[in-house]
This record gives structure tokens, C-alpha cells and sequence, in this order.
């Protein structure tokens, strides 16, 4: 499944499925509430302000390019799907082009 540049592939870490631009990893759900997004350090650079004062978002420690969001009603996946789009977006440029990792890629990353 495509979203405006996004593949839908298996995640790296854990399981379940995660949203990829290019070999790039950008967006998985920890459990059914909690979004990670990655929006790169650059846009959360930018926008610290505003997102450390949303309650819905939390940031990692030191100039990470991951956030948490909480999602608990529409008007939160509304935001939530914005910030995908930015994450997309942000992403673009930068990721190593190709589609998601194999099943089998990831499970070797896993091991080491």
C-alpha cells in the first residue's frame, strides 16, 4: 500500500507492519495507542516548541529524529496522519532509495 510516497513493508524492530520511504523506516504503531513517527531531527528541530508543548507527543532525549505520539480519538489520527505526511515529506530526500527490506534482511539486522 502506497501513501503519497510511503510502502507499507514489516517493521525492523518487533513485529507488525511500519511505513517506509525509500529503505527508511518512518512510522510504526508500538501498540494500538502509540504512533512512532519519524519526522527527522531538522523538522523536530524546528517545531520542538510546538511539539513539547502537545501532550499527545513525546520526545526522545538529545536531537533524535523519532517522537511518540498517544492517539486516543479522531483528532488525534487526524494530526497524527499530518505529521506522517511531513515525515514523508522530510524523509524523501534523504532515504536510500528501493523498496522496504525483506522479511529476511530485517531478520538479519535483528542479530547483530
Amino acid at each position: 500500500m502506497e501513501l503519497h510516497h510511503g510502502v507499507i513493508g514489516d517493521r525492523s524492530f518487533g513485529s507488525g507492519a511500519a511505513l517506509w520511504v525509500g529503505r527508511r523506516e518512518i512510522a510504526h504503531f508500538d501498540d494500538e495507542h502509540t504512533l512512532d513517527i519519524r519526522l527527522t531531527k531538522g523538522a523536530i528541530r524546528a517545531r520542538r516548541r510546538e511539539l513539547s508543548a502537545d501532550a499527545r507527543i513525546h520526545l526522545r532525549r538529545g536531537d533524535a529524529d523519532w517522537l511518540e505520539m498517544r492517539i486516543e480519538d479522531q483528532s488525534d489520527s487526524d494530526y497524527a496522519l499530518a505529521l506522517v505526511q511531513e515525515a514523508i515529506l522530510a524523509n524523501l530526500a534523504a532515504a536510500p532509495p528501493g523498496p522496504p527490506p525483506a522479511p529476511s534482511e530485517l531478520e538479519r539486522r535483528r542479530l547483530h
